[in-house]
């Protein structure tokens, strides 16, 4: 499989990590999500991650980085898979598994946020941007106060939903259209992450590994859809499935018989003695159709097998 490097794009999650490691666009990028203000950010260490994660699920965060209040990861989903929604709260304790060491307390958990940026709508309502955090069933203003959040954000949302420069941010995700300063400074810096030698490689590798499970992705998709949809088609046309069924029984019947008694007349004339072209002709069967049948007569009368 050939790939040009130079046509991935930020939706690639390699090339978004990496553009993302640039600490002040990575702020940048939090800020306009989160619709405040971020205190100095400051990455955690892969090898942390590595270790708490050796004996678990395997885990790779995009972008994975805290400051004094909170933690965030913050994750390019380009795409469409259904397990997001676990994924999110994997990640969340994970996240909370760092940052808790052995016989702390709990009140040393940071505010958790877990971000999706997704190239499709999740949920088909047509938001943005979905937030989600805990609260009481009953009285659904009752937050439960755990300071977890998860956002998940869509590049093709309608609504008119979300502040100007996040808009501008998720349309160039969308399109590739840089529109102010932030998205052109995000283009070059994608420009520079396809340009260097010590990233190609490793890109490239991903990527063909990315597309060797989309293809796999796709068969399971694939299959699951044929499910969903006989079921569907089995439900919505029961009625006009009967009605046609019986016409078709009908016909297929007619054909069985007909098959049957060509192979009834074509056992008789063989038992009889008679060559295969005779026994073709009288049937109109061909010597594929008449070879396993006449070869299964031949074994159950133990006869020779036909040369």
């Amino acid at each position: 499989m050939s790939i040009d490097i130079n046509k991935l794009t930020i939706r690639n999650h390699v090339i978004f990590g990496l553009v993302m490691r640039r600490k002040h666009l990575a702020q940048m990028c939090l800020e306009r999500i989160l619709g405040k203000k971020i205190s100095n950010i400051e990455y955690i260490e892969s090898e942390k991650v590595k270790e708490v994660s050796a004996e678990t699920h395997g885990v790779r965060m995009d972008v994975y980085c805290e400051n004094e209040k909170e933690v965030y990861n913050i994750e390019m989903q380009a795409y469409r898979v259904r397990n997001i929604p676990k994924r999110s709260r994997y990640y969340q304790d994970m996240m909370d598994m760092l940052l808790l060491e052995k016989n702390e307390k709990y009140d040393v958990l940071k505010k958790n946020i877990v971000i999706f940026i997704c190239t499709f709508d999740l949920f088909g309502k047509g938001r943005h941007i979905y937030r989600f955090e805990n609260r009481c069933i009953e009285e659904t203003e009752l937050l439960l106060g755990d300071e977890t959040t998860k956002i998940i954000l869509n590049t093709k949302g309608t609504m008119d939903d979300i502040p100007h420069p996040l808009k501008l941010f998720l349309d160039y995700i969308e399109t590739g259209n840089a529109m102010d300063d932030y998205t052109r400074e995000l283009e070059n810096a994608v420009a520079d992450v396809r340009s260097n030698e010590k990233w190609r490689d490793s890109i490239m590798t991903l990527e063909m590994l990315k597309e060797d499970v989309a293809y796999d992705s796709r068969l399971q998709g694939l299959e699951e859809g044929r499910a969903e949809g006989r079921a569907e088609g089995k439900a919505e046309g029961l009625e006009q499935g009967r009605a046609e069924g019986m016409a078709e029984g009908l016909a297929e019947g007619k054909a069985a018989g007909v098959s049957s008694e060509k192979k009834e007349t074509a056992l008789r004339m063989f038992r009889a003695g008679k060559p295969m072209e005779d026994i073709m002709l009288a049937t109109n069967l061909t010597e594929e159709e008449l070879r396993p049948m006449l070869e299964e007569e031949i074994i159950s009368t133990e006869h020779i097998v036909i040369k």
